[in-house]
């Protein structure tokens, strides 16, 4: 495996933080629609 980058700046750390948090939120967010559709599919959709 290989290793991590490490920040050099309180800067960078942020920067690098921040694209994690998108990473995350976009799985979560991917999930959650994900979950939503097949929830409308195995109901027989909207009628």
């Amino acid at each position: 495996m290989t290793e991590r980058q490490q920040p050099k700046t309180a800067e960078e750390m942020i920067r690098m933080r921040r694209g994690l948090n998108k990473v995350i939120l976009g799985a979560i967010a991917g999930l959650a629609v994900l979950f939503f559709v097949l929830t409308i599919v195995r109901m027989g959709g909207a009628g």
